[in-house]
């Protein structure tokens, strides 16, 4: 590897290491998004279970999160029924997105599905419990707007990318040297 490259892959690697960084900064994180997380929304539980809920909506788009989920995104683990009992279809995100719930001792949410409420009204979401995942529950939010799904997937790939800033710095010091050795 010549000179040049290990001197352009350095100062990438440190680049990408001071972003994240940054990432950690309170004031970047408001920057990026004001919203700390997602705001789960009052829901009833029918029977002892988090596989019947319902939930009071207005007209808008809505995220349906997990704790513990086999797999993720899948729009079918729950299925929805708007205030006139049609289904209504629900769509998996985009990428997976994780949010750690800081109010309820770190439960972290895996956003599994979107759909959208055309009317106000009485939703039910029939949900598909894991076997495997004893105590698991569901919560809808708002869909996240992209700043807060940005800030969600740094703070999950935030370590790594810390980890790119001595990687950087150990190969710019050893450019810097091999190139006084070899003059």
């Amino acid at each position: 590897m010549g000179r040049r490259v290990a001197l352009a892959v350095a100062g990438v690697l440190v680049l990408v290491g001071c972003l994240g960084l940054l990432t950690a900064v309170p004031a970047v994180q408001r920057a990026v998004s004001p919203a700390a997380e997602p705001t789960p929304l009052p829901i009833r539980v029918a029977g002892q279970r988090y596989d019947d809920l319902t939930v009071d909506l207005r007209p808008g788009r809505y995220a349906v999160w997990a704790t513990r989920p086999a797999s993720a995104p899948d729009a079918d683990r729950c299925r929805v029924t708007g205030p006139d009992g049609r289904p209504v279809p629900a769509t998996d995100p985009d990428h997976v997105v994780e949010w750690t719930e800081v109010a309820t001792d770190d439960t972290v949410w895996t956003w599994t599905s979107t759909f959208t409420a055309p009317a106000a009204g009485g939703y039910r979401l029939a949900c598909r419990l894991d076997p495997d995942a004893t105590g698991q529950q569901y919560a809808v939010t708002r869909e996240p707007d992209r700043r807060l799904t940005l800030r969600l997937r740094l703070a999950l790939w935030r370590g790594l990318l810390v980890a790119a800033l001595p990687a950087g710095l150990v190969i710019l010091g050893m450019t810097l040297t091999w190139r006084r050795r070899a003059d």
